[in-house]
């Protein structure tokens, strides 16, 4: 299997067509989230809790348990530093939040620079040649795996979330 962009495209519709519930939780917290970002504000607990139902529902509880102050100056102070790992690793120290939920939040906010770090996106560029290591939740992992999805996508002018998309749906030829 070799990555095209018309792979790309016929997977990422595949996965909005098979996911329209997700599509719409995605497009209504981009348009939330972007311009906060940009302003350099931090976003509420109730915008982080939308996240973590997109990315991990499970982890909506650890979530809930921050303080929303906390919250919105850890996201604040994210978005505000030039230092990619510590623009990562800040928001670990909010409760239920991992590299991996931590990308998730960076995606939404920076879609041109972030993308999602799943283990099913992981898989499918072991299979295609493009990934050796194992998936860590680790800033390194986080690093290798962001700049690998930018190249491809660059390669063939899709966006990181088209990606992104393509590779989740596909779960390594799975």
């Amino acid at each position: 299997m070799k990555i095209n962009k018309t792979w790309i495209l016929s997977l990422a519709k595949k996965y909005d067509n098979e996911n329209p519930h997700d599509k719409q939780k995605e497009e209504s917290i981009m348009k939330l989230t972007v311009q906060m970002a940009r302003d350099k504000k931090g976003i509420s607990i109730a915008l982080l809790k939308k996240m973590a139902d997109w990315k991990a529902p499970r982890i909506k509880g650890y979530i809930g348990k921050n303080d929303p102050d906390y919250v919105k100056e850890v996201t604040r102070l994210s978005f505000v530093t030039n230092n990619e790992k510590l623009r990562l690793e800040i928001l670990t120290l909010l409760n239920g939040v991992n590299i991996r939920m931590a990308s998730a939040i960076l995606m939404f906010c920076f879609p041109e620079k972030y993308t999602v770090m799943d283990w099913r996106a992981w898989k499918s560029l072991q299979k295609l040649g493009d990934l050796e290591s194992e998936i860590l939740d680790t800033y390194e992992s986080y690093k290798i795996y962001n700049e690998k999805c930018k190249k491809i996508a660059g390669c063939y002018s899709v966006s990181l979330r088209l990606l992104d998309k393509a590779l989740w749906q596909w779960k390594g030829g799975a």
